[in-house]
């Protein structure tokens, strides 16, 4: 028996047996090393304590499946990839190895041969085991593989053979998990054939019960109809035909009125025809619901379309307030719209033909949609993608399926009763892929106008011409959107608001609609501009407004209890600090300047994107006697910790250079000195290259002792030269410092384009300081240096 260490994939709910071929996921991706482990991995049951008489190791079956990778599939993600895989034998763990991030464990690989002595009552049972499955798999299968079946007569190892028929059969979980645990040949042979056998005679003797029961049923609608039929023409048949004929004119009258294209109306003549040649059963009702579908949707029904200009500008400018980029865009997305059309021409490329909004949530893109609709006229209606992990719910099912219903465009379609409406994808980088097929794939046929005049939907299986739909989609982030997805997609992002835009769609739109809808009228309740703003700031944390929308809510909620309880007395409530934290309680985030002071050495301010906006970063970093290590911690991600690496690669490159600032002349032995370095919130995850030159000048401040100055924060990428590199999210860092009390702030020289997203009175308020080289920044940031200080010539880089 041959012991080997190997990597564990834990499964739930059933069991893999040797001799198959798979389709496995690693979700440990990056843990596991396949020339270390020679593309081996054990496929181990997960099993609940309730399962008795199984035997266990901490939660896992003892006995499991080892399987060898043959090929990669596909990439799903980049830390999850499908293989081909094929098990070929079963193994008994001895013990646990690992157990955090990923298991790993002693198992010994059982061979399960059968020896010269089991020939002989082996050669007896193969056939009965044989016949077993056949009547087992015809009954139960309805119709299976005839191949399959011809691969169970032929073939001889009798092992192999077990396997493949405790694979398709429908054996309870408990009982797959012990045939997976016995070793004894015989034993678990004679225990599957003993469940065959039991399953096969009870389908008999259902079967038989069935005809019987069926017969007896016969026999007495037979009786019932021969008393009824009082004269030999009065048929029981004749009032049902009457009535079915009736259903039969009424929906040909229907067919006739219809103004369906010719090649539809041929279609539905067909099944008109299957009708009145058929019954009144279930394939007839599905042929009905099938034709109704077909004479509901708007096959030459379009609305007509009100393309202006000034409309659409006077609608957004309604609706949404601020976003003055982002419904400029739209304005020249529908110009040119509106200019095409015109000249009658037609989209001849699907890239760049589909607006895709991009933002944190909450911060309009589904309204600014409806609004789009609005002003074109153009009925709305919205599809939910998130969480889609099933292509039918895109491409409708077959009719063959039963309660098959067509796909959400055609549903739209039909709901809307015209061809041309506007049609909202929500949420499409929340698309999901799975065994039931992959809708992103899907969705592409419907985004690209080179395709979507052909659209055929499963169910309805006529092509039906989409290339009049006004395609809207919004998406949070754009990484989990397929490539090809993203490359139809006109992308135009929404950053989210300022303090002062959220106070002013506070005055003009969130506290006029909490107002009416919780039954209030502004004589009865005040809120002035700065318990707005401590609003905003000390209760809310988002790129949007729906919290804030919320918290205003709250606070009408409870002015109208109050109002209610006591009428008579009831004052004008004018909302104060006090107040505030009676109904809201206590403040949930901090204040601005409210961020730590740096007293000490070591401690630094980067500048971080969130999808709720920027904020401040703080790194600390301490050192001690050691043996040269760097420890990092604060829930980094793996670009985070990569630009810790650099920042050191490149401190001890040019230490010989920096070390001219610290404060005295002892030498820095990077081999006897241990740095450990920390960004606060440990519990908030933090990736991104953009805190290099943060770490970079905490670590530098660290070592030769001066401190980085109080009042500056900084944003930008280090290289192992000295370079700084350009980083997104300026605005909304820029904005964030700002909010924080901080106003020095150092980017990249190549943001400086950036600059420009950021409003002018914030700039003037404001030093911004544009580096192309790390030690420009330590020039800035650290205190005690002269304006003319140079430490390292990097100009030419």
């Amino acid at each position: 028996m041959k012991k080997i260490n190997v990597f564990v994939v834990p499964i739930h709910g059933t069991v893999l047996y040797p001799y198959q071929n798979l389709k496995l996921r690693l979700t440990e991706l990056q843990f596991y090393d396949a020339k270390v482990n020679n593309n081996y991995v054990a496929v181990v049951p997960v099993v609940d304590q309730q399962i008795d008489g199984i035997e266990r190791i901490q939660r896992f079956s003892q006995y499991g499946t080892l399987v060898r990778l043959t090929s990669e599939d596909y990439t799903v993600y980049a830390s999850n990839k499908i293989y081909q895989a094929f098990s070929f034998a079963r193994i008994k763990i001895d013990s646990i190895i690992k157990s955090t991030p990923y298991y790993m464990v002693s198992a010994e690989v059982l061979g399960d041969e059968i020896i010269d002595e089991q020939a002989l009552w082996s050669n007896q049972i193969i056939d009965n085991l044989k016949g077993l499955a056949k009547q087992y798999l015809e009954q139960f299968q309805m119709n299976p593989s005839p191949q399959f079946l011809q691969i169970i007569q032929e073939e001889k190892n009798i092992n192999k053979l077990f396997f493949m028929i405790a694979t398709n059969a429908d054996l309870p979980y408990n009982q797959k998990l012990k045939l997976l645990q016995i070793d004894d040949h015989k034993t678990k042979i004679n225990l599957l054939i003993s469940y065959l056998k039991t399953k096969v005679e009870e389908f008999s003797q259902t079967k038989a019960l069935e005809q019987k029961v069926s017969k007896e049923l016969m026999q007495q609608m037979s009786k019932q109809i021969n008393k009824s039929s009082n004269l030999p023409n009065n048929l029981p048949g004749i009032p049902y035909q009457k009535q079915k004929n009736n259903d039969i004119e009424k929906l040909q009258a229907k067919i006739k009125e219809a103004n369906l294209p010719d090649h539809v109306r041929e279609i539905v003549e067909q099944e008109m025809q299957k009708i009145e040649k058929g019954s009144m059963g279930v394939d007839s009702n599905v042929t009905r619901n099938y034709i109704d579908l077909i004479l509901q949707l708007p096959w030459n029904q379009q609305v007509e379309e009100t393309l202006s200009i000034e409309k659409c500008k006077e609608t957004l400018d309604a609706d949404h307030f601020g976003l003055t980029k982002v419904k400029e865009r739209i304005l020249q997305f529908l110009a040119v719209k509106k200019l095409r059309k015109e000249r009658k021409i037609a989209d001849s490329n699907g890239q760049g033909s589909i607006i895709c909004f991009f933002g944190p949530p909450g911060v309009g893109k589904t309204s600014l949609g409806q609004s789009i609709a609005k002003s074109l006229n153009r009925p709305f209606y919205r599809i939910a993608l998130g969480g889609v992990s099933d292509e039918a719910q895109i491409r409708g099912h077959r009719r063959t399926y039963v309660g098959a219903f067509p796909g959400s465009f055609i549903q739209a379609i039909k709901k809307v009763k015209c061809k041309n409406p506007v049609i909202l994808l929500d949420e499409i980088d929340k698309l999901t892929s799975n065994h039931r097929g992959d809708p992103s794939s899907a969705l592409l046929e419907v985004l690209d106008p080179e395709q979507n005049n052909h659209f055929m939907d499963n169910y309805l299986n006529i092509e039906f011409d989409l290339s009049s739909v006004l395609f809207i989609a919004t998406a949070n982030q754009l990484e989990t959107i397929q490539p090809a997805l993203r490359d139809r997609l006109e992308l135009i992002e929404i950053v989210g608001y300022t303090v002062k835009e959220k106070i002013a769609i506070a005055n003009n739109y969130l506290i006029p609609k909490q107002l009416q809808k919780n039954g209030l009228v502004n004589e009865q309740v005040t809120i002035p501009q700065e318990i707005i703003h401590t609003i905003i700031k000390q209760h809310t944390s988002e790129a949007g407004v729906r919290q804030l929308e919320r918290v205003i809510a709250k606070i009408y909620r409870n002015i109208a209890l109050k109002y209610i309880t006591d009428q008579q007395n009831f004052k004008t409530i004018v909302v104060d600090q006090d107040s505030l934290i009676e109904i809201l309680g206590p403040s949930i985030h901090s204040d601005k300047h409210t961020t730590p002071l740096i007293s000490i050495p070591g401690v630094c301010k980067g500048l971080a994107w969130t999808p709720a906006g920027g904020k401040v970063l703080m790194i600390e970093s301490v050192k001690m006697e050691g043996k040269g290590k760097f420890e990092i911690t604060g829930m980094l991600g793996d670009v985070m910790k990569e630009s810790v690496r650099t920042a050191i690669g490149w401190i001890k490159a040019y230490w010989p250079q920096i070390k001219i600032l610290s404060k005295s002349n002892t030498h820095v032995n990077f081999d006897a000195l241990d740095i450990h370095i920390h960004f606060p919130a440990g519990a908030t995850p933090k990736d991104g290259p953009s805190a290099g030159v943060a770490i970079t000048t905490a670590i530098v401040s660290l070592l030769t002792g001066l401190k980085v100055k109080n009042d500056i924060a900084m944003t930008g990428e280090i290289t192992l030269t000295g370079r700084v590199l350009p980083v997104g999210g300026i605005k909304e860092k820029i904005l964030g410092a700002f909010e924080s009390g901080i106003f020095n702030v150092i980017i990249p020289y190549r943001n400086k384009a950036n600059l420009v997203d950021v409003e002018a009175e914030i700039k003037e308020k404001m030093s911004i300081h544009l580096v192309k080289t790390i030690d420009q920044v330590l020039q800035i940031a650290l205190e005690g240096n002269g304006p003319n200080f140079k430490m390292i010539n990097l100009a030419n880089l």
